[in-house]
């Protein structure tokens, strides 16, 4: 058995240091690897090359029963939660790759009760991103089970349901219900400012009608954005951070798959504030049931309520195109004047904790590419290239304009080599956490 020590620590005259100390008895020999970085001294980029050394050694020395990660303070100019994010990722590849549940015991020492949290959070987010048998019914019974207690949970039928439409279509060609929920808290505070996060959903991705030709095994993964928004839900709970908001998650579940009532392209449908849309592409659906989500929102959530007081955020791995244009590295950002206002805490949030953004802007000029012969507009086009930059402006046309919007294509780097990773979480959960 092999135990790995990893000592984060702020001294400024230490360089990294990497000892192996090897004790054997009568049956076993026993390796512990100690393992020091300098914090004070490492970028995001030399962080990342650091913990990819920590990563190859947990893979020479493979037969791991403990692995004890201490900080010498949690109050780093590095964030502890930052750190905690990327040592998660490789600890729970390096599980899923030997196809054990857990090592045997992962200890943090010297961390504040919140980082705590953030580590257990995300292996709950990403055994259920992981989950290769769920479906709309078993995803649902997920999502209750996280609700807060101080949150109530609204669930729609949306084969019963016209109320929403997109949805509706994309969900046809399964055999599962689909589901919108809406998960809002019991009491509101009328001073607060109002956060609406919406989460694709979409518990398995086949492309539809347009089936997919490549990577349909990841499809497991395309509900990321929705299991993003519950553990962000949870860990600003946990933390009392969502006491200074009135916070509303909206998650539309389906499945897109095959069968003789799956909608077809060319098929034009009628949304619930009376928008057209022709279905040019099947497999752009997620773009479909976060306009649901966009509706629902302004139509149901926002009457009598102060724009200005107002947020809504959509997250999403929405497009492959953003691996084409950051190789994977950032996700992309897209937003209206309204959102603007937020989008450099965000950005420089991102560049602080590792999970960057990059930001793509919305030009009317985009918006000819939807034009459609039959409808007030389709969902994608296959004139374009820019994939991410026409689902974003798909969803524009959805949002008011007096209400700030944010819109996030999540990274490949959520999803890297077959397993689910931290990007995402930790960005949103400090974003909200210090919004003001």
């Amino acid at each position: 058995m092999n135990n790995i020590i990893i000592k984060f620590v702020n001294v400024q005259n230490l360089n990294n240091k990497i000892s192996i100390i090897t004790s054997s008895g009568n049956v076993t020999i026993t390796i512990t690897i100690t393992i020091i970085l300098n914090v004070l001294k490492i970028s995001n980029y030399d962080l990342n090359k650091e913990l990819t050394n920590i990563n190859n050694i947990i893979k020479i020395y493979c037969d791991i029963n403990q692995i004890d990660i201490y900080f010498d303070k949690y109050d780093y100019i590095y964030n502890t939660n930052q750190i905690i994010t990327k040592v998660n990722d490789i600890l729970y590849t390096y599980t899923n790759k030997k196809n054990i549940k857990n090592i045997k015991n992962i200890n943090l020492y010297n961390v504040s009760d919140e980082s705590k949290a953030l580590m257990n959070e995300l292996n709950t987010y990403k055994n259920i991103v992981m989950d290769p048998n769920k479906n709309p019914d078993t995803y649902l019974n997920y999502i209750k089970s996280r609700i807060p207690n101080n949150y109530n949970i609204e669930i729609f039928d949306v084969k019963k349901s016209n109320d929403f439409p997109l949805t509706q279509a994309v969900g046809l060609g399964s055999k599962y219900t689909g589901y919108f929920v809406h998960i809002s808290p019991k009491v509101e505070n009328n001073n607060n400012k109002n956060i609406y996060l919406v989460g694709k959903a979409i518990t398995y991705d086949s492309g539809g009608m347009n089936i997919k030709n490549a990577h349909m095994k990841d499809m497991k993964v395309d509900m990321t954005g929705s299991a993003i928004i519950i553990s962000v839900l949870n860990l600003l709970n946990k933390n009392k951070y969502d006491s200074k908001y009135n916070l509303h998650l909206i998650l539309p579940i389906v499945e897109n798959m095959i069968s003789n009532k799956a909608v077809r392209p060319g098929y034009v449908i009628t949304t619930m504030n009376k928008v057209t849309v022709e279905i040019d592409n099947t497999d752009a659906e997620g773009r479909l049931c976060l306009a649901d989500g966009l509706e629902y929102i302004q139509t149901k959530l926002l009457l009598n309520k102060d724009p200005s007081k107002c947020l809504i955020i959509d997250i999403a791995t929405l497009t492959g195109n953003t691996e084409a244009i950051t190789n994977g590295i950032s996700s992309i950002v897209m937003f209206n004047k309204k959102g603007s206002d937020y989008i450099k805490k965000l950005s420089k949030i991102g560049e602080y904790i590792g999970e960057y953004i990059d930001i793509l802007k919305i030009r009317k000029e985009y918006i000819d590419y939807l034009d459609s012969k039959v409808a007030d507009l389709k969902n994608c086009s296959d004139k374009c290239k820019s994939g991410c930059i026409l689902a974003g402006v798909f969803l524009n046309y959805f949002v008011n304009k007096n209400i700030p919007w944010i819109h996030i294509d999540l990274s490949k780097s959520a999803f890297l080599d077959q397993i689910a990773q931290s990007h995402g979480v930790n960005l949103l959960f400090e974003f909200l956490k210090n919004i003001e």
